[in-house]
């Protein structure tokens, strides 16, 4: 038997950052307790409602059942996957956040929902077929087509509920989900969630500040306050356990001390307090636990004992003050009803009946009804299959970059600038560059548009894959990305795809440039040689920028590896002169970067028409670059990514 959440002493503890932001693994623990000791089980179909103050932990909470945080201590399930089963798990939930970060504003609201629904494994027709019926379920309709940065707030939040039950969730997280939305939206909402727990078998776990929500929506609910839970049961309780009680301030002549035993023995005055108001006066204040039936008597029984109520103001306490009052968690369990049922368990939550779900239609994610059956057993489309993500961040990308216009029009005239401030300077310099350029041909221009065409490929692999990170969590997305079952290294190459691709580009328009402008000649070169050496520079330098990812990943700014192949590698990699006018000493350094080898061979075989057989010194160097940082590279990459989760910065910058 298995639930569709159930938690053993789940605790987290936040590391406190040490110097520089470095927490060595023999460090004291130290820092803020989140989730302390939570034990809880919600049973399948269920809506559980999670009711607590800012700070209490319940986002964390949330983070750690879907995997994006690690927890320090305890266990937990999710529909039957432990938490270090990552992938069964976010395939068979939904998130929705309180916060509209998780599209891109470039854009349409359908495209959003088709990228995430790709993320999650979907074919294209089971992403259009789900997109349909979610825009007609959360009357989308209207906005479906238009691009995100033109929606309102309260349609980009619907949008939100849309991508968490886009892949027909089992257990669907929602946190604070009607914060924007206007109250016939909301009321509907509420109906949405009914029907997904009620009707159709899913499981909702309901993060909300709204107790009569909570009401309303959940079968059982808890009070997380501090980190731990107060009190489960019905939610019908609730408002007997955590209602808001108000506070009445009176100015009273006249009053004594036997006012104050009257007053306290009161029906519903839960609390009294009386200082010196100046002039003779007392300042009473008094908690109430119904205003309207016990401020008349507690009037009248001043009146009645002399005293002249000469001001009166009612104070409500907030929601993070009635938390506060809250008994402690053995005497809080004391007092919750005991006709409460445990929540009911299920066989094996991850084979429901496809009659119960939201698109019984579509079968299994990925799968094409007929297609995929008659053609299981080959491996060729198994292989067709690794190339959909891929893909699909290509396309993704491939679209914003076309709403930027202008922007692209505008690269183009600076490269064709670029190219002729270097022909100018080559006319300038003549014959004087000759001698040193006698192994490349002669011709500078040639030779430094080789340098400022390629060094694009180390700036990309430099910072493409740090930046998908930073934007990403700058923007809020990478968050959403993380729910689906997409693995960050996924992620992080298929992001800088279209990076590489876009380079490539730039590097033959700038050697098409050069010779059909310019007059560069590359007549001798060996396109075979430069192929070789173009991939293996490529694998090479993305092993320097997966390790500066890492350092994102980690340290969030203040980047090393940036700083010293970014810097150094104009200086000391020959990218405007050949590295023979270094000094000896500079020469040393520059062995020690790739470039200076990619750069060299690229050359030779562009200029000179070198084999490969003739390169074989750069090339032998490159794959031992591409042997030892590769590697390396995925092995930080790893430790960042559980450094991050454990630190719960993974989505964050």
């Amino acid at each position: 038997m298995s639930f569709a959440i159930q938690t053993r002493d789940l605790t987290k503890r936040f590391p406190k950052p040490g110097r520089f932001g470095l927490n060595l693994p023999f460090a004291r623990e130290e820092g803020t307790l989140a989730v302390d000791r939570v034990n809880v089980e919600v049973g399948c179909g269920e809506v559980f409602g999670l009711v607590g103050p800012n700070g209490a932990g319940k986002t964390t909470l949330v983070k750690i059942l879907s995997t994006l945080i690690l927890p320090t201590a305890g266990t937990a399930r999710v529909n039957g996957h432990a938490l270090l089963d990552e992938h069964a798990i976010k395939s068979s939930i939904g998130l929705v956040t309180g916060n509209e970060r998780s599209f891109y504003n470039r854009l349409t609201c359908r495209e959003n929902l088709r990228f995430y629904a790709g993320l999650y494994g979907l074919s294209s027709a089971q992403s259009e077929s789900r997109v349909d019926k979610l825009a007609s379920l959360l009357e989308l309709g209207d906005f479906i087509d238009k691009r995100y940065d033109t929606c309102s707030t309260g349609m980009k939040h619907r949008l939100a509920l849309a991508c968490g039950l886009i892949n027909d969730p089992q257990l669907l997280f929602l946190d604070e989900p009607t914060r924007s939305l206007d109250p016939l939206a909301a009321s509907r909402f509420r109906d949405l969630v009914y029907a997904l727990a009620h009707r159709e078998g899913h499981t909702i776990f309901l993060v909300t500040h709204d107790l009569e929500e909570a009401v309303e929506l959940c079968d059982r609910a808890a009070v997380m306050l501090r980190g731990r839970l107060r009190a489960v049961g019905s939610p019908h309780d609730l408002p007997r356990l955590i209602r808001p009680q108000e506070k009445c301030r009176l100015d009273v002549s006249g009053f004594t001390p036997q006012m104050v035993d009257r007053l306290s023995r009161l029906d519903g005055v839960l609390d009294l307090a009386e200082h010196d108001a100046g002039g003779g006066g007392t300042c009473v204040e008094l908690q109430l636990e119904d205003r309207k039936r016990v401020l008349p008597a507690a009037l009248r029984a001043i009146r009645e004992d002399g005293g002249i109520v000469d001001d009166l103001a009612i104070v409500s306490t907030s929601w993070d003050e009635a938390f506060e009052s809250l008994s402690d968690p053995q005497e809080m369990a004391e007092e919750v009803p005991s006709v409460l049922t445990a929540p009911q368990a299920c066989d094996q939550p991850e084979a429901a009946d496809s009659a119960d779900r939201l698109f019984p239609e579509d079968g299994l994610p990925g799968q094409q009804p007929g297609f995929s059956r008659a053609f299981r057993g080959l491996r060729v489309f198994r292989s067709l299959r690794v190339f959909r993500k891929p893909l699909l961040f290509l396309r993704r990308d491939f679209k914003m970059q076309m709403s930027y216009r202008l922007s692209f029009v505008l690269q183009f005239f600076g490269m064709l600038f670029s190219s002729s401030s270097f022909y100018f300077v080559s006319q300038l310099l003549g014959a004087s560059a000759a001698q040193q350029m006698s192994s490349y041909g002669g011709d500078y221009f040639s030779f430094v548009l080789i340098g400022i065409a390629f060094v694009g490929y180390q700036g990309v692999a430099l910072h493409a894959f740090s930046g998908v990170v930073q934007s990403a969590q700058s923007a809020g997305t990478l968050e959403a990305m993380l729910v689906t079952p997409t693995r960050l290294s996924t992620i992080l190459f298929s992001s800088s795809l279209w990076n590489f691709v876009f380079t490539s580009f730039r590097v033959l328009l700038y050697i098409l440039m050069g010779m059909l402008v310019f007059g560069a000649d590359l007549r001798r070169a060996n396109v075979l040689a430069g192929l070789v050496i173009l991939c293996l520079t490529i694998v090479t330098l993305s092993g320097i920028g997966i390790l500066s990812a890492c350092f994102v990943l980690v340290f969030k700014r203040g980047n090393p590896v940036d700083f010293v192949f970014g810097s150094l590698s104009s200086l000391l990699g020959g990218v405007y002169y050949p590295v023979q006018v270094l000094p000896d000493w500079l020469q040393v350094l520059a062995r020690f970067f790739p470039l200076t080898y990619s750069l060299e061979a690229m050359r030779r075989a562009l200029l000179a028409g070198a084999s490969l057989a003739d390169l074989w010194r750069e090339i032998a160097v490159l794959v031992a670059f591409s042997v030892l940082l590769l590697p390396l590279s995925l092995f930080a990459f790893r430790y960042a990514v559980r450094r991050a989760k454990r630190d719960g910065s993974l989505t964050q910058f």
